[in-house]
């Protein structure tokens, strides 16, 4: 009964909120708040009221629901639940949307009956409060329309060179249908990256507000953040450790960011809607028609969070044609039972391409490993040269050399690529393997997690470190194995977004523990 919780009325993008010290359930407080908006021509007389009082014509007493404290002076802010406040009810008068716990639910204008509504308040499949997939479609909340977009929107993509829309991926980056187990793994990884997002309580309920975003430039910062994070994460270096080893610089908020020399992301909305694509399209090719002179191919992603598409720019000396893919779904329904989406494939093919800078990033974000090999380099060696010092008969092969760095530790990766140009070719194409604390994920997992809620967010892998095989979990932590929580460049609110991460050597001790989480072939 001492359950607190708040009332709040949202209108002109400005909160008013009344108190409640006891009560606050779904079957108290809630009902109340519901019941309060199922009279005759409710949402009109809620905004004639409350435009008065801005307007400085009413009070605010004259808003009430019985047993409630006097509603708090109006705030830009919007009320949050903190350890006293459990939960809160807001009328949101500028979008017709009953939320609950800042989610979306009901649609004001198709309220559930009271019945109804405490059965529709449920989890999703990654455990947030949300409105239960049984609910009717009717008093589900509704997206915004999309932005208008004006002809000279779409400017850009009607006078150039359309060689394709709607292209396949596998056509428009010239690659097989099929992945390859290396970029299975990749694919995998970023799966289990973006279902920690949904897992993420904070995290969770800003990805639902997004879909309530009808412009690009409506973003918050958090929720700005959290695109550009899902949309980034498959393009930095995929080396991930606790954040004294590996530090991914968090991204600044920019209307185009340049994830690799070769590859632009803005971010978008709507992209579902045709004029909406289409428009994104066109402020991406713009972008890369003005940043890259040079002739060659470019790649820009425009991104939503619900759907992404990949536009590919061929430049030359005197003409510019581009192609792209339609909107692929990205984000998986917080209903789902598959982590896999075509969008998620998509950005985790387009990152596994070969980056000739690979190995100046991932120095760049190992700085106390650079540091170190600074020191302890010869003076002198800064990889100009073509072969290692030191040989004087012929130097091995590209492919040997791969074999011999294939059982380096990955501390070792770093001093081994600035001996010489070859090394660090052989080093790049070690390094476009994910990395994890060190263990480099090198197949598919051993086992296939079998909780489906877990499943939607972690996974197994089979890895190698200094040549030693170890088994991998990632987004789960295993039972009497002590995890270690790997560091992401995502903040949201203040709050970072850290990644469970346990690795052991495959044993029958280990086996046991995984056994109740994940389906483990008869042979290992």
């Amino acid at each position: 009964m001492g359950t607190r919780g708040y009332y709040v009325l949202r209108y002109r993008n400005i909160y008013f909120a009344q108190y409640h010290s006891y009560d606050s359930y779904p079957d108290g407080l809630g009902v109340k708040v519901l019941q309060s908006m199922q009279f005759l021509n409710a949402i009109a007389t809620y905004r004639q009221m409350l435009g008065e009082i801005l307007d400085g014509l009413r009070s605010l007493s004259e808003i009430f629901i019985e047993r409630g404290d006097d509603f708090s002076p109006p705030s830009w802010r919007r009320p949050e639940n903190d350890i006293f406040i459990e939960w809160i009810y807001e009328i949101d008068l500028d979008r017709n949307i009953f939320h609950i716990n800042g989610t979306p639910f009901f649609s004001l204008e198709c309220l559930p009956d009271s019945g109804a509504f405490i059965q529709y308040i449920s989890k999703d499949h990654y455990g947030n409060l949300a409105c239960a997939s049984r609910c009717p479609p009717e008093h589900r909340y509704k997206r915004p329309a999309p932005p208008t977009v004006n002809n000279s929107d779409l400017a850009t993509y009607q006078s150039s060179m359309c060689t394709g829309s709607h292209v396949a991926l596998s056509d428009l980056l010239a690659i097989n249908d099929f992945l390859s187990p290396d970029e299975h793994i990749r694919v995998l990884l970023l799966e289990v990256m973006i279902g920690q997002c949904m897992v993420n309580q904070t995290i969770g309920k800003g990805i639902y507000n997004i879909e309530l975003v009808s412009d690009h430039n409506q973003f918050t910062d958090d929720q700005w953040s959290i695109a550009c994070f899902m949309a980034n994460i498959t393009f930095v270096p995929q080396i991930f450790d606790k954040i004294k080893n590996a530090f991914h610089p968090r991204l600044e908020r920019k209307e185009f960011t340049w994830v690799r020399e070769d590859i632009v992301v803005c971010i978008a909305t709507h992209l579902d809607e045709e004029r909406c694509l289409q428009a994104s399209v066109s402020r991406l090719i713009n972008a890369i028609m003005e940043q890259k002179d040079n002739p060659g191919e470019y790649f820009g992603v425009a991104f939503s969070v619900y759907h992404c598409a990949v536009v590919k720019v061929v430049k030359d000396v005197h003409t510019m044609k581009f192609s792209h893919t339609s909107a692929l779904q990205f984000l998986p329904s917080f209903y789902a039972h598959s982590p896999s989406t075509p969008g998620i494939t998509a950005l985790a093919r387009l990152g596994f391409r070969i980056d000739p800078a690979l190995f100046e990033r991932v120095v760049d974000i190992c700085y106390y490993v650079r540091n170190k090999t600074e020191k302890s380099l010869a003076r002198g060696v800064d990889g100009s040269n073509d072969v290692p010092p030191n040989i004087t008969r012929s130097p091995l092969p590209l492919e040997l050399w791969k074999e011999i760095a294939l059982y380096l530790d990955f501390s070792d990766l770093i001093p081994f690529g600035l001996v010489s140009k070859l090394f660090r070719e052989v080093a790049s194409m070690i390094l476009r393997y994910p990395h994890i604390c060190g263990y480099r994920l090198v197949a598919d997992p051993r086992g296939r997690i079998i909780d489906e809620p877990l499943s939607l967010s972690a996974a197994t892998f089979s890895a190698v470190r200094a040549g030693i095989l170890a088994t991998v979990v990632v987004g789960l932590q295993i039972e009497n194995k002590p995890p270690t929580r790997l560091i992401t460049p995502l903040d949201v609110g203040g709050e970072s977004l850290w990644v469970l991460f346990s690795a052991t050597s495959y044993s029958p001790q280990l086996k046991s523990s995984l056994e109740k989480y994940i389906e483990i072939p008869r042979s290992v």
